[in-house]
């Protein structure tokens, strides 16, 4: 596009190809950019307070939970219960997965037979 009238003489459609070129690189780019920060915030362990956080939870019941063998954690000193504990949070989400309630229409389509809406 050497002239900057010239897009005028294009359709809605062409003008549209032309401009998803031009910012296709830079919305690849940042995508990645967005997955690499992504994949290392994931991989940063949590602390305690941080992982209760996480699961909306208070810090109480976190603690209940841990001691019931419910969520897997690394402890500092293993010999030690009242050391810092830190969490994946890959580990997290598959507490919740694990633990998920179903909700008011899979239990409607689970007695009806139905598939869920």
């Amino acid at each position: 596009m050497n002239d900057n009238n010239s897009f005028i003489n294009y359709s809605p459609e062409k003008l549209g190809q032309i401009v998803a070129a031009e910012i296709k690189s830079e919305l690849e780019a940042t995508f990645n950019q967005i997955l690499d920060s992504k994949a290392e915030e994931d991989e940063r362990p949590l602390t305690m307070s941080q992982a209760a956080d996480f699961l909306k939870l208070s810090r109480t019941t976190f603690s209940k939970i841990i001691n019931r063998g419910e969520i897997v954690f690394k402890s500092l000193n293993p010999d030690n219960p009242k050391a810092k504990k830190l969490f994946k949070k890959k580990d997290l989400r598959a507490y919740l997965e694990s633990n998920k309630s179903m909700t008011i229409e899979e239990l409607k389509a689970a007695a009806y037979g139905t598939e869920k809406s």
